[in-house]
């Protein structure tokens, strides 16, 4: 196989280039649904880049569900569908005013009842990507544009992950078709927010929190702290951003 050197300099970080090319290799047939693909460390080799890179973009794919990793087996293509997922993340256009609280209202009435369906039916394997994913987003630094951005799409993933352990298909569907526009709001806006005093401190405990409840099953407190952590985005967001953000009268903003 070539090898894949990635371009140095770029405005893209490496581990959206890392995702980018693996995707790539798939859809050109190097690799099909089922396939192995090489040991990280081979991987990491031909992509020219460190094996933590590596990793992020894997389980980033893996949260998507276009790749599958086994314990102690190695990496799989899982869905080849999936990976279209990544082109309309690359793609969004900024999003017109109302749609940041329209799409946080679907948001709401999606991802809180999966939570507590998460803690309910939660695997050991959802909880390590889980866990692994709140690493990732709680050591990455988010001084530079780009640092934030990162920080922005582990939190994204994070979300995505809660609702994929509650391992309900149609759920999982429906939430894939916006979940585009999640990872888009928080590029938007998160620059800002986490600027907040406090603020990232305070949504790092609330993710770990909810992490926790899913682990202990307890899916009441699941839902309710997935609730409260999105209304208070959603209250932050109406004083920072009133220009995006529209109010609407719904039982779903009561805390």
């Amino acid at each position: 196989m070539d090898n894949l050197l990635l371009p140095k300099d770029s405005t893209v970080s490496k581990k959206q280039l890392v995702q980018d090319k693996l995707v790539q290799l798939i859809k050109e047939n190097k690799f099909s649904e089922g396939d192995k693909l090489p040991s990280e460390r081979d991987l990491a080799r031909l992509l020219n880049v460190s094996r933590n890179v590596l990793r992020e973009a894997i389980i980033t794919l893996a949260g998507f569900g276009a790749i599958e990793v086994r314990e102690r087996q190695g990496i799989f293509v899982k869905k080849q569908d999936d990976f279209g997922i990544t082109d309309n993340l690359q793609n969004l256009q900024a999003l017109p005013s109302e749609l940041v609280t329209y799409q946080m209202e679907a948001r709401i009435i999606i991802s809180v009842p999966a939570a507590r369906m998460a803690a309910e039916r939660r695997t050991e394997e959802d909880l390590k990507k889980l866990w692994e994913c709140y690493e990732n987003f709680i050591n990455c630094p988010y001084q530079t544009k780009e640092e934030q951005m990162q920080n922005s799409r582990w939190e994204a993933l994070l979300h995505y992950l809660v609702v994929e352990a509650a391992h309900n298909p149609v759920i999982s569907r429906i939430n894939e078709s916006i979940n585009s526009f999640v990872e888009r709001n928080n590029i938007l806006v998160h620059p800002d927010l986490i600027s907040k005093t406090g603020w990232m401190e305070h949504i790092r405990e609330q993710h770990k929190r909810i992490i926790t409840a899913i682990e202990v099953k307890d899916p009441i407190l699941a839902g309710d702290i997935l609730k409260k952590h999105m209304l208070e985005s959603i209250f932050l967001m109406e004083k920072s951003y009133p220009h995006i953000t529209s109010r609407f009268s719904h039982p779903y903003w009561a805390l």
